[in-house]
């Protein structure tokens, strides 16, 4: 499959091209950064590739699907644009910052004819497969209430875009709460939000030394708008939510942890997502039931095998008839539980659109 990269910047060089090279079912043809530096530090990644400055400059009958790793404001436009050329696009989270651009994304692809799919790679975690399997068999019963957290020691990322709402939509919510929600919604289905409150705070972004040290970039950031710091509790039609994300911390490791509560047991999965250096020493899930608990084994992974694997399912998801409407779907109802956050953080947040 020939595929077209648009944006070389960190999850395009660290994450995404590195696996797109080596795969057997991808051919990277072409690429569109406007930055020399960039396709300079993306080296032998391209080598080969057609480089384009634009992304208008990359012709309709050039390939056949497009990974859109650009920052977070561009995502509506640059995908509508090859959806309404037929192409069928991978785009990096978050979908969209506001519903405009998903109502963007589904005229385009309606229009157009091409198919949408989203970066959901925590979805194939190994540890979060062994957590649906407990889901998947009732060992859980009927969910109750799910605790999500995840929050770095030291990991503000290094782009300044991040740190601005107008480019980034958000802070650490958007950034590391989508993906930690998007595995809720994958486990327990997504459910109607009736109330939130959350407290955001941003204590580390202005400050030196609490940067992502695999992520290079200026770590203080003195015009930043977004929280580094996120706790939230979410009421929905069928379970609560008790939220925690956080870019940085005073904790010694980056812990990612998904506890979560049924009418007949608890199952707790503590680990790292992403590709921090800081990590749990040994990742664990346990169950508990009726006031006893066991370790549930967890198969060996590499750091990053998730993205991989999606790679590996990409085809498979593009063959599906419903892949747009689910992938739009999917982000709607991610984009809802971020938009009740943000609503109950201060008065003055104005959202583009509520979900009523």
């Amino acid at each position: 499959m020939r595929v077209a990269v648009v944006g070389l910047g960190w999850v395009a060089r660290e994450v995404w091209l590195p696996r797109l090279v080596k795969h057997p079912d991808f051919d990277v043809v072409a690429v569109v950064e406007p930055r020399p530096e960039a396709v300079e530090r993306a080296g032998a990644l391209v080598a080969g590739a057609r480089v384009y400055a634009g992304h208008e400059e990359l012709g309709r009958g050039e390939a056949d699907l497009v990974f859109v790793l650009t920052p977070n404001y561009t995502h509506g436009a640059l995908a509508g644009h090859f959806l309404r050329q037929g192409l069928a696009v991978f785009l990096e989270k978050p979908t969209g910052t506001d519903f405009g651009h998903l109502r963007l994304l589904e005229d385009a692809a309606r229009d157009g004819g091409g198919r949408l799919l989203l970066s959901t790679a925590a979805r194939h975690r190994s540890d979060v497969g062994e957590l649906a399997r407990l889901v998947a068999d009732g060992a859980l019963g009927t969910p109750r209430l799910a605790e999500l957290s995840w929050v770095r020691s030291r990991g503000i990322p290094g782009s300044d875009w991040f740190a601005r709402r107008e480019t980034a939509g958000g802070g650490v919510l958007v950034d590391l709460g989508w993906h930690v929600i998007d595995v809720l919604h994958h486990l327990w289905g997504a459910s109607g939000v009736r109330h939130a409150t959350a407290l955001p705070f941003c204590d580390f972004l202005t400050r030196e030394g609490w940067g992502a040290d695999w992520h290079a970039g200026g770590a203080a950031l003195a015009n930043a708008d977004v929280e580094d710091q996120l706790t939230a509790l979410v009421a929905t039609e069928r379970y609560g939510m008790y939220l925690r994300f956080a870019w940085a911390s005073h904790e010694t490791v980056d812990r990612t942890r998904l506890v979560l509560h049924g009418t007949e047991g608890t199952a707790e999965l503590t680990t790292t997502f992403g590709f921090s250096p800081r990590r749990v020493a040994e990742p664990t899930l346990t169950l508990r039931r009726e006031g006893g608990e066991r370790r549930v084994p967890l198969p060996p992974a590499g750091v990053g095998d998730e993205y991989d694997l999606q790679l590996d399912a990409l085809a498979d998801e593009l063959d599906r008839p419903d892949a747009t409407g689910r992938a739009l779907r999917e982000a709607r109802e991610a984009l809802v539980v971020v938009e009740a956050c943000y609503r109950a953080t201060s008065a003055d947040w104005t959202a583009p659109e509520t979900n009523s």
